[in-house]
This record gives structure tokens, C-alpha cells and sequence, in this order.
């Protein structure tokens, strides 16, 4: 690292320094090359001439501060994840680095480079060493290179060997290091020196090869959503309205047909043709490493290996990774705390937890997933075109990429096992602190808006974590508030339009009745659904936290559990009234999933809008120890002090958006489990699974882990006992989602059934639309004023057509 890096450069000899990485392998060959990559330098030759001499000009020369060179990725032929970061690293460090040094835009992006030791040891050192800014450190030393005028080179025939890391996680924990240090180096002197004193060719250069590239994977995220938005909109007006009977060759003077319609058809072709080249682009993305593999290793390698990725949902990973680098670079320039990473560098075929997993990828990618997937749902449901299917390949990667690549993920009795601990991760740290619980994960993604409190010394939990300053007020306000408020706007008005009525009127309806016709209160509705569940959590965390307090310190005497028994019936009603609100949804909106559907995703954008508002304007600094959770349930506030006084309040608010995160996490985590079922019943997955992510042979497995008698019975006993749990629980689950949408073909509510409206009614016609032309057509001279032109014959014809066109 670069303290290390600074501390040993006094040791160096000679004019030229090589940095190799410990994960770096060099090869006898590449020594014989060593002179000839020290004449990249350009300090063979010498002037005979003093330069001291009086009057003599002195020639302007930029010395070779830095000489780039390849790696070459041997951890390749290892998998899938290898070859991908392999295929990185070969684009990047020589098909890119080699095309920046021709223009003046590479920088020094770690080993093994070459570097003048003179011209770096006088202007700096090798890098920066500050833990936080200079998280990146190499990029440093080129930077300063370049602002003191040297020149950064590439050598095209030198190369050292490297190792990757394989596994999902320290993948992507070397992701968001690199994401958290742009996020840095965004906020450095020395990015504000190279902005505003580069030309513009080489300014250009300098930003889309470093901070464009991780600008670029933000407004990608962000049109992603935006389309979204977009989708919800369209979706509702598509539902509610007639959609026009376009001919693209007919004059935009003509009169719509039919009258009354709503033009929709070229909006959503262009839409179309949009997505339509996006999946070209896609395509477009995989032509550099392509033709790469092609000039240096022949056609048939390149194919192979573009097939290999194809046939490994590669495309898959890259979803993912794009939007953890955005996330890491939000999440830095709105809270900070960049800081080295340990990718851990673990074996690349063991099987970690659902649990983990969900704790690792949930915030930065999972929960994002979730709610542009619904809001797909709702648009496939109303706008169904096959160009929707890019949008659920990619969303639904945000998703279920970390389980797609976790080895052994379909292994059946691994699965339920792995089940039993997420509900064992779920479930413990209420009665004593666990490190890998449920509560630990909630409490550590909320301390990075609130902070913690100062280290107490003497306390065992200060030698834990850091001192985490809180977030500018500014920033959070920005991130935490303006951004879930601007979600509630964007879904609630496609809701409100699509439970407006449009076009449902007495002379279409002659047989509806008057209250049948009134306006209801879709946004009483949308209101109840959204506060019942954060007014019940309330009432809950209330209730236990005097019986706690009353009972706990007696009955923990001789009940250990009694603070978990506790938190797990706050936990399941919690659950259970969020499950019940969907139904009442589904209920309120007369069956209708469509209207069902977005209406619960503009009542979830309420409930995360108010809790990130408790979080982010309510909250003190956390406690570093799980004490005040512990003592919530138990009741034993005994021995925290004065803090004794003041913590039952702050936990309370905790407790609502602790409950409220809760539901959701059981209810999110368990369909992602239900999602992983179709796979999970292919017979010998795990074998074509292991084959897909380490391209092994089925006779060339890595043999399973061998267990004694007594675990084998054991293993066996829990897998029967959770796969009944988990198909119960499916069962369950299509149950609630069928069992309404069965019922409300029996069930013919009256709206006045319930007071102020809240009833949507159902079986209204909206088709105001007429077969008439209006307007100033003259008939004749228009072929939707000669449709209706002709006397009553062509007229009936013309209601028939139009008839049998709408129903």
C-alpha cells in the first residue's frame, strides 16, 4: 500500500524503479526486455554541450516520468467471474492504456510500471498516502506527473503475470474501493488542477478515461429509472384510455380514428425503436475485447470466449457491477467514508449464506431492483411489447446476480439449510448482540447518516469501528428527503390518474348507478394503506416496550429467550400487517391488479419517504454496542446512566422504522428465494451451475464437502423440516396473489359499501370515444371522414368494425 510504498522508496538504487503487486508474477523471458524498456526513457544519449553555457537556449524537454506496461491475467481459464475480470483488465490496461498514451491521457494506474526515480522522488514520491482521499493510490503519482510536466508512456512488448481475485464478493468489494476513490478523487486539488489548465483534446481524454467512465455508469442508472418513471405514466394512460387506430402513412391532418382517442401508437414506437437500440449497443460493447482476442489470439479463441460469456449470463454481472460502481460513488460524494476494502481473496468455490449475500448487496442494488421491477410489472401488465424483455433481463440482475454467481446456490439441501440460517440471521441480536444478524445490518446502514457516538474508553466496543463522522446536513437532506419525496410525485400522480374515471360517464353507463359514478378518494386510500402499517408498528413497539419493561427483568430470570420471543411476535405482526395491507389494496381497488399494483408502489415510495425522514432528521448518533436494542426488548436499561433517560425515546423511533424495514426484508427476501425455485427443481442444476460459472467438465467436479454420519442425519432432518417451511410459505404466497383475483369474479361490491368513497368501482366502460367524425373534415376528402360517409349502410358498417376493433 502507499505508506508502504513511501516508507521503502529511501531503500531504492539506481535511476529507475519497478513496482510489482504481491499478487504479481514475472517470467524469465520478460528480463531479457529490460534494457529496452529502460530506453523508453530517452536518456541514452547525452548533449556535448554544457548546459550552463552563457546564451545557449535552453531546448524545452519532458522528460519520461512514467512507462506503462501489460498484465496479463492468468486467473482467465478459471471461470466465468475470472475471465470477466480478466477481460477488463486486458480492455483497459492495454487497448485503452496504449490508445491515452498516444494522446496524452494516461496516468499511472498501479504495476508494473516502470518510473524515473529522480524525476518522481523530487516531485512527491511513488503516491499519496492519506488513508481517506487517497484511496486509489497509484492514480496520484501519475497526476503529479503530469501536472510537473513529465510524460507518461506505454510499453507494448513488456508484461507481468497477475492474479485476480474469483469470487463474487472481493470482486465486487474491489469495485466499490475503486468506486469510493473516484468519488475521492473527484474532491482533490489535483482534479481541479488537471480541469482547469488541461487543453480541451486532452482534458477530454483525462475525463472519459476516469471520472466520465464513473459519471457515465451513474446517468445510466439514472435513465434506467427515468424510463421507469415513464413506463408508470404511459402504463396508466394506456389503461385508462382508447388507444388510436394509427396508420403511419396517412396525413398528421387527418382526424384521429376513433374520435375521442388518445394518439399513443407513435409515442410507443418510439419507445420501441429506443430499446431496440439500446440491445444494438449492448451488442456494440462487446467489440473491443473481441477484437482484441481476434489479432492476437486468432478467431476460433475469440468466439470461444465471447460464447463462453454469453452462455455464463456475463451480461448479467455487468448490470450488476455498473450499478454498484454508481452506488459507490453516490454514496461517497454524499456521505464519504471511502477506505480500503479487504477483498478478502477467499476461495472462489465456497458457498456463502442467502443471508450474507442479502446484507452485502441489498442496499446498494437489491432494493433498487425491486422497486423498478415493479413498476415494470405494472408496465408489462399495460403496455405489453416484446422489447420489455431487455429491461427484465437487466433489472431482475440487479436482483438475483449475487445468488446467480454463488457457487452451489441450487445444491438441494444446501438451499434449505441456507434457508434455515436467513431465518436464523432474521430472527437473532435481540436478546444478545450477534455479528451476523439482522438487526447488526439495519443498525450499520443507518449509522452512516446518524454516525456514532464517541469512543468510551475502557469499553471493549471502541477498538471495533472507527470514529464515523456524521454527513453534511445538506447532503443528507438532499439524498435522504428531496430524492424519496420526488419518488412519492412520481408515483402517486399516475396512480391518482388511473383511479380518476376517465371516460366513465352516464351515456356509456346506463345502468351504473349514481354512487357508482361519483369520484372516489384515491388518495384516502393510497394514504390509509401507506400510515396503518407505521401507526400499527407504533402501537406495537409501545405495547411491548411496557411489557418488557414491566415482566422482562423478572422473567429473564428464568426465560433467556424472553427478549427474542418479544422482538419475533413485533417482528411477524409487522409482517402480517404489511401482507394484509396488499390485500386490502387489492380489495379497495375492486380486484384489479394493474391499479392494485401501483397503487402499493406509490404506498411503499410514502412509508420509505417517511421513514428516511425519521432517520435523517430525528435520529442522535447511534451507540456503538447493540445495548439500547437489547434493552427494548428485555427491559434491563439498568447501568446505562443518564443515557437510560433519553434512549427509550430515540429507540422508539428506531422500533417504527425497524419494523416497517423488517416486513419488507422477510417479505423481499423470501420472494427472491421463490424466484430461485424453477431452478432449483431441474434435476443435476448444481452440476450445469458449477459447469456455467468455473467451465469445468460434470467428470472434472469439485467434490462436495464429506460429512460425518451424525451430520449427514442431522443436515438431512433440518432440509425436510425448512423445505416444508419454504413450500408452506409458497403456497401461502400464491394463494394471497390468486385467491383475490378468483374471489372478485364472485364478489360484486357496492361502492357505497364503505364511507368516503374509498371503493374503486369495477365494471365501468371508459370508452367515450364516438365513430363519427368531428371537426372540420369534409367527408370525402379524409379516409376516416369516407369511413363514416355513405349513408346509414356504411355508418352501421363502420360502428361494427369499430365495435368488433374495441371489444
Amino acid at each position: 500500500k502507499s505508506d508502504n510504498q513511501n516508507h521503502s522508496i529511501i531503500f531504492y538504487r539506481g535511476e529507475y524503479i519497478q513496482l510489482i503487486d504481491a499478487n504479481q508474477d514475472n517470467y524469465l523471458e520478460e528480463c531479457l526486455k529490460i534494457r529496452s524498456v529502460l530506453a523508453e526513457f530517452e536518456e541514452m544519449t547525452t548533449d556535448n554541450v554544457s548546459p550552463y553555457t552563457p546564451g545557449l537556449a535552453t531546448p524545452k524537454f519532458d522528460p519520461v516520468a512514467i512507462l506503462g506496461a501489460r498484465e496479463y491475467i492468468f486467473s482467465e481459464n478459471i471461470g466465468i467471474l475470472g475471465d470477466v475480470a480478466a477481460g477488463k483488465e486486458q480492455t483497459f490496461g492495454t487497448l485503452f492504456a496504449r490508445t491515452l498514451a498516444e494522446i496524452g491521457g494516461k496516468l499511472h494506474y498501479g504495476h508494473p510500471d516502470f518510473l524515473n526515480g529522480i524525476f518522481m522522488t523530487t516531485r512527491g514520491g511513488v503516491s499519496k498516502a492519506q488513508k481517506g482521499l487517497h484511496l486509489n493510490e497509484d492514480i496520484y503519482a501519475g497526476m503529479t506527473a503530469q501536472l510537473r510536466g513529465g510524460r507518461i508512456k506505454h510499453c507494448e512488448y513488456y508484461q507481468c503475470g497477475k492474479g485476480r481475485d474469483l469470487g463474487f464478493g472481493s470482486i465486487l468489494n474491489f469495485t466499490t474501493k475503486i468506486g469510493t476513490g473516484m468519488g475521492e478523487q473527484m474532491l482533490s486539488r489535483e482534479y481541479y488542477y488537471l480541469g482547469t489548465q488541461l487543453p480541451l483534446d486532452r482534458f477530454l481524454s483525462f475525463y472519459y478515461a476516469h471520472a466520465g467512465f464513473h459519471v457515465n455508469n451513474t446517468f445510466i442508472m439514472l435513465s434506467v429509472q427515468l424510463f421507469m418513471f415513464c413506463i408508470l405514466n404511459l402504463g396508466a394512460l394506456r389503461h385508462e384510455t382508447i388507444i388510436c387506430r394509427y396508420n403511419r402513412n396517412t396525413p398528421i391532418t387527418d382526424p384521429e380514428w376513433p374520435t375521442g382517442c388518445a394518439n399513443l401508437r407513435p409515442c410507443l414506437d418510439w419507445i420501441e425503436r429506443c430499446c431496440v437500440s439500446i440491445f444494438i449497443v449492448f451488442f456494440i460493447s462487446f467489440v473491443p475485447l473481441t477484437v482484441q482476442e481476434l489479432t492476437e489470439r486468432g478467431f476460433w479463441r475469440a468466439a470461444t470466449r465471447l460464447a463462453k460469456h454469453f452462455s455464463s449470463f456475463s451480461p448479467l454481472f455487468e448490470v450488476f457491477v455498473c450499478q454498484i460502481y454508481t452506488n459507490a460513488l453516490q454514496q461517497n460524494l454524499s456521505y464519504g467514508g471511502a477506505r480500503y476494502i479487504g477483498t478478502g481473496r477467499g476461495f472462489a468455490t465456497a458457498r456463502m449464506p442467502f443471508g450474507i449475500l442479502y446484507s452485502r448487496f441489498a442496499a446498494p442494488s437489491i432494493y433498487l431492483g425491486i422497486r423498478l421491477l415493479l413498476m415494470l410489472l405494472f408496465g408489462t401488465l399495460t403496455i405489453w411489447g416484446y422489447w420489455l424483455l431487455y429491461f427484465w433481463v437487466s433489472l431482475l440482475a440487479l436482483c438475483i446476480a449475487p445468488f446467480l454467481f454463488n457457487p452451489h446456490q441450487f445444491a438441494w439441501g444446501d438451499f434449505f439449510i441456507d434457508y434455515r440460517e436467513f431465518l436464523r440471521w432474521l430472527s437473532r441480536g435481540n436478546t444478545k448482540g450477534h455479528s451476523a444478524s439482522w438487526i447488526g445490518f439495519v443498525r450499520l446502514s443507518r449509522t452512516r447518516i446518524t454516525g456514532f457516538k464517541k469512543k468510551v474508553l475502557g469499553e471493549p466496543s471502541a477498538k471495533l469501528s472507527g470514529d464515523t463522522s456524521r454527513a453534511r446536513f445538506g447532503n443528507v437532506f438532499f439524498a435522504e428527503v428531496i430524492g424519496p419525496l420526488f419518488l412519492v410525485a412520481v408515483t402517486l400522480i399516475p396512480y391518482l390518474y388511473i383511479n380518476s374515471g376517465t371516460g366513465a360517464y352516464r351515456g356509456n353507463n346506463p345502468d351504473a348507478t349514481n354512487e357508482d359514478l361519483q369520484p372516489t378518494n384515491p388518495l384516502i386510500r393510497v394514504a390509509i394503506v401507506a400510515f396503518a402499517p407505521i401507526g400499527i408498528n407504533a402501537g406495537v413497539s409501545i405495547m411491548f416496550f411496557a411489557m418488557a419493561c414491566c415482566m422482562g427483568p423478572i422473567f429473564s430470570m428464568c426465560c433467556k429467550k424472553f427478549g427474542a420471543v418479544l422482538a419475533a411476535i413485533a417482528h411477524g405482526i409487522a409482517v402480517i400487517v404489511l401482507i394484509v395491507m396488499w390485500e386490502v389494496m387489492f380489495f379497495l381497488e375492486g380486484w384489479s391488479f394493474p391499479k392494485m399494483l401501483i397503487g402499493m408502489i406509490a404506498s411503499l415510495a410514502i412509508q420509505r419517504f417517511i421513514y428516511k425522514l425519521i432517520i435523517a432528521l430525528t435520529l442522535t448518533r447511534e451507540f456503538r454496542t447493540d445495548s439500547s436494542n437489547i434493552a427494548w426488548w428485555t427491559g434491563k436499561w439498568y447501568g446505562m446512566g443518564w443515557m437510560g433517560f433519553s434512549q427509550p425515546g430515540r429507540e422508539f423511533l428506531c422500533k417504527i422504522t425497524e419494523l416497517g424495514y423488517f416486513s419488507s426484508d422477510f417479505c423481499l427476501g423470501h420472494l427472491l428465494l421463490f424466484f430461485m425455485l424453477p431452478p432449483l427443481l431441474i434435476p443435476y442444476i448444481d452440476t450445469f451451475h458449477s459447469v456455467m460459472l468455473f467451465w469445468l467438465r460434470p467428470s472434472r467436479q469439485i467434490r462436495p464437502p464429506i460429512y460425518s454420519l451424525k451430520q449427514s442425519k442431522l443436515r438431512r432432518r433440518r432440509t425436510i423440516r425448512y423445505a416444508i417451511l419454504y413450500f408452506t410459505l409458497f403456497v401461502i404466497f400464491i394463494v394471497l396473489i390468486v385467491a383475490p383475483m378468483v374471489a372478485g369474479k364472485f364478489m360484486n361490491l357496492k361502492v357505497d359499501t364503505l364511507p368516503m368513497n374509498l371503493m374503486q368501482p369495477t365494471n365501468l366502460k371508459n370508452n367515450d370515444t364516438t365513430s363519427q367524425t368531428t371537426g372540420t373534415a369534409v367527408a370525402g376528402e379524409t379516409d376516416a371522414a369516407a369511413a363514416t360517409s355513405g349513408g346509414s349502410a356504411a355508418s352501421s358498417a363502420a360502428a361494427r368494425r369499430f365495435a368488433h376493433f374495441m371489444y
